[in-house]
């Protein structure tokens, strides 16, 4: 079991990350790579930007609109605390584009920087298109918030609901208070530190994993720099939501197993598939916030699917089977093991947790593909400006993706699913390596390629 928020906790314990939390900020400071979660709202309008303002007004009231301060001890929690100042304000261009680079010019809002630590801690964007058309983006880190819970509260500042931020100010602790509260708190942790200490060394954890035996590298490959920054290919998948819940049906599938079958029939187009009996690994995050007040920023789990990609194009069936065994629990749980062993980050070197975190996510034979299904959106978080957009999108973006990332995982796919008003969307982020490495138009191949075998129509931005 993950640890969780405790509104009624000393007041020592009030307001600092969970461990999860806080080895994916860890993790953050080893490599610098950002995880971010983007919202797009599509009107076929100019958008009501006194409507927008009241909900960005709102968003940096409310309790996640907030930033990590470490702790002034070298083993010591870090915490949530309220950004100092003012919001930076929505950005907007006065020079309308061409609608074909819609997704060109969410991946530029995407890059621009967000810092959980020195802010901002997210940022919102409107763009005008030639055509008419309006679009809006909402960017914020996955370290302050994961991509469920960043929904829920885009929709209670849309509504004029929501929890009030109940952080401190950056820096308003003092420097006195930091080193009393927090020395308190690793007293408080010192059992469970020790027991993940032990069980670190008796499993032999901080040791690297033996290496693998992969494909051999080319001569092409051998030359990159492994410190070269990487810029993830991704599209963005449009479907009737008719067609999609006939195709389903069709193949025999229950609800919910038709994007993991196309993610899995996709990752095999892709070559990415496990190399000792070439099924598919899936990686599902299953969410488990309680409500808005949950102050987790991670309030997910992560199970492992398999699935073998021959014959998913005609029957869905054994994708039934594998997702009920999943939601069941069937399978052990990556989580729980890792939940174990959390209280022992703050103690070990960066370099000893970033092995130990290698070892515990070791998915390099696995080759997995995470499939984000985010279900029916709701209607409050389509009116961003007051009333219903066109269409919502919501996506994963990573940010400072070295070559040496993608090649400890043997590259990437990631693909977020979601429903609102008559469509279905898939948001596409994927990298391969090889000779020749993924690209936009390569990905937008496949991706065609991969609906046809469905027998899907639908539309693809690149």
């Amino acid at each position: 079991m993950l640890e969780a928020s405790t509104p009624g906790a000393p007041t020592y314990a009030r307001h600092r990350l969970a461990w999860l939390d806080q080895l994916a900020y860890e993790l953050f400071r080893v490599t610098g790579r950002s995880q971010l979660m983007q919202c797009l709202w599509l009107y076929d309008r100019e958008v009501n930007l006194a409507a927008l303002a009241r909900t960005h007004e709102r968003l940096a009231a409310l309790a996640f609109n907030r930033l990590i301060e470490p702790s002034p001890l070298p083993w010591g929690r870090p915490r949530w605390v309220k950004p100092a100042g003012t919001p930076i304000p929505p950005e907007q261009s006065s020079d309308p584009l061409p609608r074909s680079r819609l997704l060109e010019w969410a991946n530029q809002h995407a890059r621009a920087p967000i810092d959980p630590v020195i802010g901002p801690a997210g940022r919102m964007a409107i763009q005008r298109f030639d055509d008419g058309s309006t679009a809006v983006s909402i960017v914020g880190s996955h370290l302050l918030l994961d991509g469920m819970g960043a929904l829920r509260v885009i929709e209670a500042a849309v509504n004029g609901t929501g929890v009030p931020s109940p952080y401190l100010p950056k820096g308003a602790r003092g420097l006195l208070s930091g080193y009393v509260s927090d020395s308190w708190q690793i007293l408080a942790d010192a059992p469970r530190t020790v027991a993940a200490l032990a069980r670190i060394a008796h499993a032999n954890w901080y040791r690297p994993a033996a290496p693998l035996k992969m494909p051999a590298v080319t001569a092409a490959e051998a030359g990159h720099d492994p410190s070269t920054i990487v810029e993830l290919p991704a599209v963005v998948v449009t479907v009737e939501s008719r067609a999609w819940f006939a195709c389903e049906q069709r193949l025999g599938g229950g609800l919910n197993t038709l994007l993991p079958g196309f993610v899995a029939s996709l990752a095999s187009h892709l070559g990415r598939s496990r190399f000792c009996d070439g099924a598919i690994s899936l990686l599902v995050p299953i969410n488990r916030r309680r409500g808005l007040d949950d102050e987790r920023a991670l309030a997910i789990e992560f199970h492992m699917m398999n699935v073998a990609p021959a014959g998913l194009t005609t029957n869905l069936r054994r994708v039934n089977a594998s997702l009920k065994a999943l939601l069941r629990g069937a399978r052990k749980n990556q989580t729980d093991v890792l939940a174990s062993l959390l209280p022992a980050i703050a103690w070990m070197p960066r370099t000893a947790a970033k092995t130990l975190v290698n070892r515990l996510f070791n998915y390099a034979g696995e080759l997995p593909a995470t499939c984000s299904d985010l279900g029916m959106l709701p209607d409050g978080l389509a009116r961003i400006d007051g009333a219903p957009c066109r269409h919502v999108l919501t996506r994963a973006v990573d940010v400072n993706v070295t070559r040496q990332d993608l090649e400890r995982s043997h590259g990437h796919l990631v693909v977020v699913g979601s429903r609102y008003d008559k469509t279905v969307s898939l948001c596409i982020e994927a990298y391969q390596m090889g000779p020749i490495p993924t690209t936009t138009d390569e990905l937008r191949l496949v991706t065609s390629r991969t609906l046809a075998d469905f027998g899907l129509d639908a539309i693809i931005d690149a």
